[in-house]
């Protein structure tokens, strides 16, 4: 596992803020015992709350309440490490596969309730960062003040295994034409321009023409070759596996609308981390994964390249697999 203070440099502090919050989230504030992470003496906490924003099917605690030993942490130990800290910290929950938009106006509404007129740090695992990056570009009335972002494995340019799992499965075509007009109709028209001169299109059927396919056609689980009386029954069930989230994981739809499309606050602090390990394809079920990801990408964890990882002031590339980084092993 890796260590919080992976993730903090040694740093002077003023006196933290000591003001309650009160809410129905997971917050911590107090210091934990008998800790696995190490926490090394000299590091200091940020003096506002950190926000934890979980990736793609993630979640803040689950498991029956009536029996705490049975239940899982998505950020099992990191919360605890930080609170030992002295942070106070703060976990999200949003939906688990929705869109960007989605769990990113999910995060904001909690935060409107819990944060107001207080400062806070974000730090993202995975598709947690591209919310958080949304929530700072596009909701821009908010009773609190986003102070910094931390993405950690975050595929800021979109992943190529989800681009296969969209080419051959079929999933990864969800997409919403409310999101796209809303993001469209933003603060950057000269983006939007050169995007669809770059795709030869001037509408949303056009964009969605244009994530179809990449280089390689699917499988006949999903194409329309006549005969195969089983083909509809498949489209249907892989469009109930579909979900929003599996689009907004393209590259397609990460590099040519949704950066274009979502520039930084030039107020908040960006950094970002990046994993990279040696997987064998029998040691783990990111075995297979990493080894297309390393052929397509090059250096990755699993599930996302370093080089998309890379945002704002890329801070190191860990020694870790994509789940490592959010502590959930």
């Amino acid at each position: 596992m890796v260590a919080v203070t992976d993730f903090f440099s040694p740093t002077t502090s003023s006196t933290s803020d000591t003001s309650s919050i009160a809410t129905n989230t997971t917050i911590t504030n107090q210091a934990v015992h008998n800790l696995n992470i190490p926490v090394t003496p000299g590091y200091r906490a940020p003096r506002e709350p950190i926000v934890l924003c979980h990736g793609l099917y993630g979640f803040d605690l689950w498991g029956p309440e009536a029996f705490p030993s049975l239940q899982l942490h998505y950020w099992c130990g990191i919360e605890d490490a930080l609170a030992k800290l002295g942070a106070k910290v703060v976990v999200s929950r949003v939906p688990k596969a929705g869109s960007i938009k989605e769990r990113a106006h999910t995060l904001h509404t909690v935060l409107q309730q819990i944060m107001h007129h207080k400062k806070v740090n974000f730090i993202a695992h995975s598709m947690g960062g591209l919310d958080c990056r949304y929530l700072i570009s596009h909701i821009r009335q908010r009773q609190y003040d986003v102070q910094s972002l931390s993405t950690v494995c975050t595929p800021h340019r979109g992943s190529s295994l989800m681009d296969w799992f969209r080419n051959h499965v079929g999933v990864g075509k969800n997409l919403s034409d409310s999101l796209l007009d809303g993001a469209l109709k933003q603060n950057n028209p000269m983006q939007t321009h050169r995007y669809w001169n770059a795709h030869s299109g001037s509408s949303i059927s056009a964009l969605k023409a244009t994530m179809r396919y990449e280089e390689n056609q699917p499988l006949t689980l999903t194409s329309s070759s006549p005969g195969q009386f089983w083909q509809p029954a498949m489209q249907k069930l892989v469009q109930w596996f579909d979900a929003p989230a599996y689009a907004n994981l393209t590259t397609d739809f990460c590099k040519y609308h949704f950066n274009p499309n979502t520039p930084d606050d030039r107020r908040v602090a960006y950094y970002s981390y990046g994993a990279a390990a040696d997987i064998p394809a029998w040691s783990s079920m990111l075995g297979m994964p990493w080894n297309y990801m390393q052929k397509k990408e090059g250096d990755n964890d699993g599930i996302v390249s370093v080089q998309s990882a890379k945002w704002g002031q890329y801070v190191k590339t860990l020694e870790a697999d994509h789940w490592d980084l959010s502590g959930e092993r």
